[in-house]
């Protein structure tokens, strides 16, 4: 299979001048372009692939500019200390129909998972997300997804599919492998009742924005857990990215959203990471789409400050503890990487279904080993135990 129809290379004009405006230390020194769709793509760790599609919505009408706006503030970032494996394969064409693009985005984006490259897709806008969804098809029997997003919407649009709200189309796609969806940085006012009950009849992970303010590192575990993650532009405060497609007083800092994007790079099942809905037609001195070529160099980072710590049987580097309740037999079993000091806990699961001797691992914190320790159980541990019964 070959992903080149459905992707031009960027000009060598734009790349000679990403080069010539960046110090020589920067990284567009250090990242190969693919001006000819002729590198081989599975000789790169990562692969940076650019949709300028924002036809769905009048709302969104200018997201499409981000791709190349947010490579210059990226490429003009010095490289990170680590040494780097990236391709910038250069932007999906957008097809006859937004329909054609998905298609267009899916198959790059399988196509590359296969090849063990972790896609970062720069949009355009959110609904992108679907497609980079039905990518994973055949890649994860039990599939979980990580959202960032202010709003939560499961509509179905009955006359046009199409217009149905991108988490739906997530939730009916078919194949269905999808195991989870843990949606973080939500904000109540904007979603109606019937999303919310959706979600909690499907077991499906929703944390506030406020739940998260000023403890970030309560969403790691979340991000530890996906294989594919969506980040809205929308989940961040308009104050620090005036240009998006849905702008807000609230939501995360530009710091908290750095920190995100470095926590879910260094989940080791991350296969694929999509970043959407910022707009440079609403942007006011190129702060959103600086912010977000600073959220791509934290995943960047983070990515190669991998710990690759999962608690493997034949692993002396993690701690194990036990956990007993006052009125039960049962126990929960938590383990500590010593590496990373991260927790995962143990939910039953039946060993001919399981990759780890009839273990299913949940990433957890610090923080569901108190509970645990008070004699209750962690909503983490139940929510997953619940949707394995």
């Amino acid at each position: 299979m070959s992903i080149n129809e459905y992707i031009k290379p960027l000009s060598s004009e734009f790349v000679g001048q990403l080069k010539s405006e960046s110090g020589g230390k920067s990284l567009a020194q250090y990242v190969a372009f693919n001006e000819q769709n002729n590198l081989e793509i599975n000789a790169y760790k990562i692969a940076i692939l650019g949709v300028g599609e924002d036809r769905l919505k009048d709302q969104q009408n200018g997201s499409g500019l981000a791709p190349n706006e947010i490579r210059k503030g990226f490429y003009s970032l010095v490289k990170p200390r680590y040494d780097i494996s990236i391709i910038d394969l250069g932007n999906i064409v957008n097809g006859n129909s937004v329909s054609d693009t998905y298609y267009a985005l899916k198959q790059s984006v399988n196509y590359l998972i296969q090849q063990k490259v972790l896609p970062i897709i720069i949009g355009g806008s959110q609904d992108l997300a679907y497609a980079q969804y039905a990518a994973h098809e055949k890649q994860n029997s039990n599939m979980n997804v990580m959202l960032l997003d202010a709003r939560v919407n499961v509509n179905v649009n009955e006359q046009d599919e199409l217009q149905s709200s991108y988490i739906s189309k997530i939730i009916s796609h078919q194949p269905y492998y999808l195991f989870n969806i843990a949606l973080a940085g939500y904000q109540s006012y904007f979603v109606e009742n019937e999303s919310y009950d959706a979600f909690e009849r499907m077991n499906f992970d929703m944390v506030r924005l406020g739940n998260l303010r000023n403890k970030i590192q309560d969403i790691e575990p979340l991000c530890r857990n996906a294989h594919m993650l969506s980040f809205s532009a929308s989940a961040i405060r308009a104050s620090d990215a005036p240009g998006q497609n849905l702008a807000s007083p609230n939501g995360f800092s530009g710091e908290e959203a750095c920190a995100i994007c470095r926590y879910a790079a260094m989940g080791s099942d991350l296969q694929s990471f999509g970043l959407y809905d910022f707009n440079p037609s609403k942007d006011k001195e190129n702060y959103s789409v600086q912010l977000a070529a600073q959220m791509l160099w934290y995943f960047v980072d983070g990515f190669y400050g991998r710990k690759n710590d999962y608690p493997a049987a034949e692993s002396k580097d993690y701690m194990i503890y036990r956990t007993t309740f006052k009125n039960s037999s049962h126990e929960i079993v938590f383990y500590k990487s010593l590496i990373s000091d991260r927790w995962w806990m143990e939910v039953p699961y039946p060993k001919e279904r399981s990759s780890h001797n009839g273990k299913f691992l949940v990433p957890c914190g610090y923080s569901d080993y108190q509970i645990a320790l008070s004699d209750e159980i962690p909503d983490r541990w139940m929510k997953a135990y619940q949707k394995l019964i």
